[in-house]
């Protein structure tokens, strides 16, 4: 359908500028009595029709002439036969189905954009409402008066005299070490004495990791005590790792500082070697000279002693009556090895007394010397050898039984072994031998020579 000529639509206008003509006295004119199939009534003065656009009700001012021409709307672009409309009321389009249409479909996407993207998330959830932390409940093990103490123990242990002097009631020390001058000594000397003296030994070699009051009395009184417990830190070679030494401290509170008025010994622990104070050592003349060696085996890499397997005969102060027993534990620790063979502990329980004990260390070592040829081929009876050995004296190697796969490496971790204890019957047979025998049935009993209440 072709558009009229710019001609035809120069001759049609608005209607909103239209009646400016309509109240000319040309109402007489002829033509207001024509009638066109009900248009007549459409014609005004001027001799134009009036055809609203079936679309959007544009009015439009067409001449009869041009009715039949198709018309483009400026509107709306919709292209009509001013015929059919002439005359007549045309709405406004409704577009309400359209914006409906539109705005159900935008919910639908926005619907599916919530589902795609919150499908594999947890549904949201409440944040709780955040509660007061209950108040802090101590106990005898975790109260700021345990702690303090500990960390005055841990003082001695890196040397640290600041905390030492804060946490200590300096001129109650002193007396308890019968300190010279400890009336007139300053804070700065009594430290010094304290670091030195032999009853803070142990706290000097041995890490205090933890403590507890005496009571749940002892959180808020004027004065208490504290255990307090020593651990030997890994690789302290001086000590017992499977033991540990007990102080129960006692002290006073100044409002909200501790200070320690005295300590106790609870517990005492095994020293595995010899005190360094001590200038002079008498060896075993049985025995080759020990020499310090480097070893590294499943126990981690460590220097030890080690002297070379010989033959070594019954102590020296042993009766022909001892001589006979301990040759007999020795033969049953032997017979301990075999699968069907009595239990270990039948034999090393018969050797008890201190005189026992240096009688049958020897001839265990002279069994090992035996052995010694082939430690892979005899590692059963080495290993109850080294069993029993290790109850007697404290003393410990790393002998182990289990293959590692390499025969060459099994063997000369053994033969390690079997020269550890050579070394160390070379070593203390003769002198320092008590720091490893420990012949309490109680151990809460002081050791020989120390002084209740000192920890001399």
């Amino acid at each position: 359908m072709a558009r009229r000529s710019s001609a035809a639509r120069s001759s049609r206008s608005r209607t909103t500028g239209s009646r400016s003509g309509s109240g000319s006295g040309r109402s007489g004119s002829g033509r207001s009595g024509r009638s066109s199939g009900g248009r007549a009534s459409a014609t005004r003065s001027d001799g134009r029709v009036d055809a609203p656009c079936p679309q959007c009700g544009t009015r439009y001012r067409v001449s009869e002439e041009a009715l039949d021409t198709p018309l483009e709307c400026q509107a709306c672009h919709r292209v009509f036969i001013p015929k059919t409309t002439a005359g007549k009321r045309v709405a406004q389009q409704d577009n309400t189905k359209v914006y409906v249409g539109f705005g159900i479909g935008a919910l639908l996407l926005v619907i599916t954009f919530v589902l795609m993207s919150g499908g594999n998330d947890e549904p949201v959830k409440k944040k709780p409402k955040v509660k007061a932390p209950p108040p802090l409940i101590h106990t005898v093990g975790t109260h700021p008066r345990t702690q303090t103490l500990v960390r005055w123990a841990q003082g001695f242990h890196s040397g640290t005299k600041l905390t030492i002097s804060t946490v200590s009631d300096l001129p109650a020390l002193a007396k308890m070490i019968e300190m010279e001058d400890a009336d007139t000594a300053s804070n700065g000397d009594i430290v010094d004495a304290l670091l030195k003296h032999k009853s803070t030994q142990w706290l000097r070699d041995i890490k205090c990791e933890a403590g507890s009051l005496s009571s749940e009395a002892a959180m808020k009184s004027a004065t208490g005590n504290c255990t307090l417990y020593l651990v030997p830190e890994p690789g302290n070679k001086d000590y017992r790792n499977d033991d540990r030494a007990e102080l129960d401290v006692a002290f006073r509170a100044d409002g909200d500082s501790i200070k320690v008025t005295g300590w106790t010994i609870a517990r005492h622990i095994r020293r595995l070697t010899p005190d360094p104070n001590r200038k002079t050592i008498k060896v075993n003349k049985h025995i080759k000279k020990a020499e310090t060696v480097k070893i590294t085996d499943s126990a981690g890499t460590r220097d030890v002693m080690e002297s070379e397997p010989g033959p070594v005969p019954h102590w020296e102060k042993a009766d022909a009556v001892m001589r006979a027993k301990v040759d007999e534990v020795i033969a049953g620790v032997l017979r301990s090895a075999d699968n069907d063979g009595p239990p270990l502990a039948r034999f090393t329980l018969k050797i008890r007394s201190l005189e026992d004990r240096k009688a049958a260390v020897p001839r265990a070592l002279n069994a090992m010397y035996e052995l010694y040829g082939d430690v892979n081929a005899n590692k059963m009876k080495l290993s109850q050898l080294d069993r029993a050995l290790r109850d007697w004296t404290g003393f410990a190697t790393n002998f182990q039984v289990r293959e590692s796969g390499d025969a060459a490496r099994d063997k000369k971790e053994r033969e390690s072994c079997v020269r550890q204890w050579f070394g160390f019957w070379w070593r203390f047979s003769e002198t320092g031998l008590e720091d490893f025998f420990d012949m309490r049935e109680n151990l809460d009993e002081p050791l020989e020579g120390e002084e209740e209440g000192k920890g001399k």
